[in-house]
């Protein structure tokens, strides 16, 4: 069976964050949705289904021609975090349809329906691809008490994180087993600690998982002093540099984490190695955050708090602990103070200021004055960063990094090149 993930009608709510990754590529829990997928069928071999300039890098090796398989095909909607329905799906006839609320969350379909309904997914027209469907398929609407945990706006990953922690656990458990320690200097508050046997933990240290489990990937360190509350994740090769993590949050593999850390999501290979507070918040990959550099999560009037999204405008979140989003390759100086709900797009460098702006577009550079960041400038720098963590960028992620330079060169307009006294014009 040919194994999908697709990424919907509306892939714009998220693209301010996931302009240079899928929707089905955000990590939520342990787990980004791909991830899940494979983990939960034991099948690496899910092809992503994304907008056109992520294909190149996300998308399957052979190109397209490896979703037109003559196999029956599972689909699964790139913005479902719960996947609790897949199970059940599998088990239905062939040309079955599942919906919630109208979106098109799953269906596992005959070779021909595939084809017919493969070029709207393709252009993100699952709305289409569903209306298509409807005429030819067999169609279950889950009932309002199974509707899946689903991605709306950025938020929504940092509202889901706990709990998804909690419902990828049997998932983790497979490969992790339950902490047995008997270092005196690991003290342990409950019983769901799960470490991988590689996993260094370096007393003196705390795992609080009295309020949910704690999981430590393969490869990880936690050094001394730390201080771990469930629930949370830990990436394999994550370093946990003297910090207090508290619970909900989720940190990707070869992370470098320091400071205070609550409820937020650090997608991987990102560092904030230093004292600081990090809460409710979600980075991307490759981000840098400089020393004390602090965001706030709560208003002082405990309103909701309002986000900025490229193409939306200002959209209540409905939470009142809410922090930043940083988008990929983020680098942010030392000393930065950001407000709850700062957007700052792809690639910015945002230094030498008191208080950052609360919406940055992508590929922002400076402080007093905001410029463009050259694209060959950017590409060098993240060369660089890149390796230091042994990795290489590939020719299709550089192409995926200019794409995105293009792209996203309206929402710049001409906020740019304006002194300190105008930058007003980057807040939301």
């Amino acid at each position: 069976m040919s194994l999908i993930v697709f990424e919907d009608d509306l892939w714009p709510n998220l693209a301010t964050i996931a302009m240079a990754r899928p929707l089905f590529e955000l990590r939520c829990g342990g787990f980004s949705v791909r991830e899940r997928v494979a983990a939960l069928l034991q099948n690496d071999q899910v092809c992503g289904l994304a907008r056109p300039h992520l294909m190149g890098h996300f998308g399957p090796p052979s190109g397209l021609a490896a979703m037109y398989s003559g196999e029956p095909t599972l689909l699964v909607n790139g913005r479902c975090l719960d996947l609790a329905w897949l199970p059940r799906l599998l088990q239905e006839p062939l040309n079955t349809l599942y919906l919630a609320e109208g979106d098109l969350i799953g269906a596992r379909l005959t070779p021909a329906l595939t084809s017919a309904v493969l070029y709207y997914l393709r252009e993100q027209r699952a709305t289409d691809a569903r209306d298509e469907l409807l005429r030819f398929a067999r169609v279950i609407e889950l009932p309002p008490a199974q509707h899946p945990a689903r991605l709306v706006y950025p938020w929504d990953l940092i509202a889901q994180s706990g709990e998804q922690i909690i419902r990828d656990l049997p998932l983790l458990q497979a490969r992790l087993p339950r902490y047995h320690g008997n270092d005196p200097h690991v003290v342990v508050r409950g019983t769901d600690v799960f470490v991988a046997p590689d996993a260094r933990l370096d007393g003196p240290l705390v795992l609080d998982a009295r309020d949910g489990p704690i999981c430590i990937d393969a490869g990880a360190h936690i050094e001394p002093f730390s201080f771990i509350q469930g629930p949370t994740y830990i990436g394999a090769g994550t370093l946990i540099a003297s910090a207090r993590i508290r619970g909900e949050t989720s940190i990707g593999p070869v992370c470098r984490i320091g400071g205070e850390v609550e409820a937020s999501i650090i997608q991987g290979y990102s560092n904030k190695h230093h004292d600081g507070f990090l809460g409710h918040s979600w980075l991307g990959e490759w981000v840098n955050i400089g020393a004390m550099t602090t965001n706030s999560d709560l208003k002082n009037n405990y309103g909701s708090v309002r986000v900025a999204l490229d193409g939306l405008g200002q959209i209540e979140s409905g939470l009142i602990k809410l922090g930043c989003f940083l988008a990929d390759h983020v680098k942010l100086g030392i000393g930065l103070h950001l407000n709850g709900g700062t957007v700052i797009g792809t690639a910015s460098n945002i230094f030498g200021v008191h208080s950052a702006p609360k919406t940055v577009p992508p590929f922002t550079w400076g402080g007093d004055i905001f410029r463009e960041y050259r694209i060959d400038n950017m590409i060098s720098v993240a060369r660089t960063v890149m390796g230091r963590r042994k990795r290489e960028m590939s020719a299709s992620y550089e192409a995926l990094l200019r794409a995105v330079f293009d792209l996203t060169r309206p929402s710049r307009g001409e906020v740019l090149d304006l002194p300190v006294l105008a930058r007003a014009a980057l807040v939301g």
